[in-house]
């Protein structure tokens, strides 16, 4: 009877493990590259730093602003974006989870005004905006076979929002000066329920609701230089710092096996100030939830070639900083006149990035007075840690040997300090991507319009169940922008 209530106890945390948010999905995003914005730059793979000359400037480097001689407004009305996410063998050989999104929203606006050497621009970007709604049922799964059926409805969505005005100021006939003040208004919503049946009949249930708002602001200072008429340079630099935020967390757990009473059902709540919970009649006092979002920087360095008046060829180098927050993460719990102190890790896992540095290419093409061909290629390396198979054996033979953890106790009184496992990290996806992109635009002395194709695939690991061995992971997407203009 005991062997066969550890069996339904360990299936149990294997199901909730494999569909927890803060398993499958993370509120930030695995790579810094989330996607292009404005009428050149998608077509340029975001080689777009030294040439910046329409509104999308403002968000590359606002100091191109200050070589351009026209008022215009921009639009990125149409991004249709279709990602997959692939996790292969996970538990048993072929079997592979597939995670998808599809967008289809606004991701630039932009306006400039020209007053002779001052360029003062204003821009909305929407960098990125990804929503989930899956309904999932698995029936006698094969990993699990005290398991009857396993439902799970899930809804989530992510968005960040930049909106804020711009200034250039042309110095000489060669070099400009430029700066963006964003406000970021970043955001999380996760609900989502499970049911679970087991053989015996007997069932869990498990609600929740995950909501998080950050504010921010963002400066981008940049620096434009054209020594030569057919060489220019350009440099920009981005910091993101939090301003405030808020986070609210409910769940509500039941379990018909318990005996009715107070530790029948399990509540859990939080907020950014503080967090409790009741587990098992157990009263848990938890470290207070993240309210922030990761303040990197981001340095960018660009070349642009324009050897004829039909031809130009762009360079980026993208640097985006690593991040790592700590703070005290302990855990009180009391069951009658028994306290329990748990240490845990400082380290705000959630929020821990891995410094990038990536790259682009890209090229237009003028075939005639009015339209052009646009191509480039870029690299989206991860922020996350690089995830191996060993690592993830070597911390499930500790999981079950030791449990990760070390136990002191003195009566009623127990001190507990924990290992953080690598298998519980939120950020534990790692994949390589490298795009290319393909553009045609037509343009007029008063308006253009142009259309360009994203495709951007990406290969590595990933650990999206704490209880199993690293899988591989393959990363797909592909996206469509269809950007409009007029010119004044």
């Amino acid at each position: 009877m005991l062997e066969k209530k550890q069996i339904k106890i360990y299936s149990l945390l294997i199901s909730i493990s494999l569909f927890s948010p803060s398993v499958l999905f993370s509120s930030e995003p695995f790579h810094n590259i989330q996607g292009f914005y404005g009428e050149r730059a998608a077509g340029l793979g975001g080689a777009f730093t030294a040439i910046a000359d329409d509104p999308s400037g403002a968000y590359y480097n606002p100091a191109g602003l200050g070589f351009t001689y026209n008022d215009r407004i921009s639009i990125s009305a149409s991004n249709f974006k279709d990602v997959k996410r692939s996790y292969i063998n996970i538990d048993t050989p072929g079997q592979i989870y597939n995670q998808t999104h599809q967008g289809f929203d606004p991701n630039f606006i932009g306006l400039l005004k020209n007053f002779d050497r001052w360029k003062f621009a204003f821009s909305i970007v929407n960098t990125y905006n990804y929503s989930y709604n899956r309904v999932d049922q698995v029936n006698y799964p094969l990993i699990s076979p005290t398991i009857n059926s396993t439902r799970n409805y899930t809804k989530e969505r992510y968005n960040q929002l930049l909106v804020g005005p711009s200034a250039a100021y042309l110095l000489s006939d060669k070099l400009s000066l430029g700066a963006t003040l964003y406000y970021v208004n970043d955001t999380k919503e996760v609900s989502r329920t499970q049911f679970q049946q087991f053989s015996d009949l007997s069932y869990v249930m498990r609600s929740y609701v995950d909501n998080r708002r950050t504010s921010a602001i963002m400066p981008v200072l940049g620096i434009q230089y054209q020594p030569i008429q057919k060489l220019s340079l350009g440099m920009s630099y981005r910091r993101t710092f939090v301003t405030g935020g808020n986070r609210l967390y409910n769940e509500v757990y039941a379990d018909s096996t318990r005996r009715p009473g107070t530790s029948a059902i399990d509540f859990i709540e939080g907020t950014g100030d503080g967090a409790s919970a009741i587990e098992a009649g157990v009263l848990n006092q938890r470290p207070k939830l993240t309210t922030s979002i990761p303040q990197t920087s981001e340095l960018r360095f660009g070349v642009a070639f324009f050897p004829t008046s039909r031809f130009l060829a762009s360079f980026d180098m993208i640097h985006t900083t690593g991040y790592k927050s700590r703070r005290n993460q302990d855990e009180i719990s009391s069951f009658g006149r028994r306290v329990t102190y748990t240490i845990n890790d400082t380290e705000v896992r959630e929020l821990t990035r891995v410094s990038t540095t990536n790259f682009a290419a890209g090229m237009e093409y003028y075939l005639t007075d009015t339209f052009s061909v646009l191509s480039g290629i870029y690299t989206n390396e991860p922020n996350t840690k690089p995830i191996s198979w060993t690592e993830s054996a070597v911390d499930l033979y500790l999981q079950n040997t030791y449990g990760n953890q070390v136990q002191a106790n003195s009566g009623d009184s127990s001190v507990i300090y924990k290992v953080a496992r690598s298998g519980t990290n939120p950020r534990n996806e790692y994949s390589r991507n490298k795009g290319l992109s393909l553009g045609f635009s037509w343009v007029t002395s008063k308006s253009s319009i142009s259309v360009t194709y994203i495709r951007e695939v990406g290969y590595g690991n990933s650990r999206i169940d704490p209880n199993s061995l690293a899988q591989s992971f393959e990363y797909s997407a592909h996206s469509i922008y269809l950007m409009v203009s007029s010119r004044n």
